[in-house]
């Protein structure tokens, strides 16, 4: 049996500051971190993982590659659930809208990917410090093919978006990781 964690205890040294608990039982945590005043730390506390393990967009990159394998149009609306987290929508409306469309796909719940993706496309953009005009310009490219629109304030999160573009286009996530420049 995992303890449940609560805002204020200690996971790893950092100050737990927000808990989501997940209907499985794990919990996802946001801790404090050193990059900044506004910076944290995502982790899922789970039986596999009982001390915390700190997750990454590239973890639901690879689950995604595993979604569009077994089955490309239930994935895309995976994505499709994970914009609009991005563009600012309630994660338990879209839940109730997208579970029933995704069912049977395998892999992480579309709970976990959405509450965790949440705080983790915002950590992306408090930690943003700007990027190549090319780099960018590619970016944009990406998104616009897949009819995404970057919301106000999100550009430091655009890039785990058009990692997830890439993917749903068919690009395989180690040369997805490779355009987006993260190392594996």
């Amino acid at each position: 049996m995992v303890r449940k964690i609560r805002i204020g205890d200690i996971v790893r040294g950092k100050k737990v500051l927000d808990v989501v608990n997940l209907s499985n039982g794990w919990q996802v945590v946001k801790t404090e971190n050193t990059k900044s005043s506004r910076d944290f730390r995502v982790k899922i506390i789970s039986p596999q993982h009982p001390g915390g393990l700190t997750i990454k967009h590239a973890h639901f990159a690879i689950d995604f590659y595993g979604k569009c394998c077994r089955d490309r149009k239930k994935a895309l609306k995976v994505l499709e659930a994970i914009v609009k987290v991005w563009h600012g929508e309630d994660v338990k409306k879209l839940l109730k809208q997208y579970e029933p469309q995704i069912r049977g796909l395998t892999g992480y719940s579309l709970e976990y990917i959405l509450y965790a993706l949440r705080w983790i496309l915002d950590q992306e953009d408090i930690n943003f410090k700007g990027r190549p005009l090319r780099k960018q310009r590619e970016i944009d490219m990406k998104l616009n093919k897949m009819g995404i629109k970057t919301p106000s304030g999100r550009e430091g999160s655009q890039l785990a978006i058009a990692l997830f573009c890439d993917i749903a286009s068919g690009v395989h996530p180690v040369e997805a990781f490779y355009s987006a420049g993260l190392k594996i």
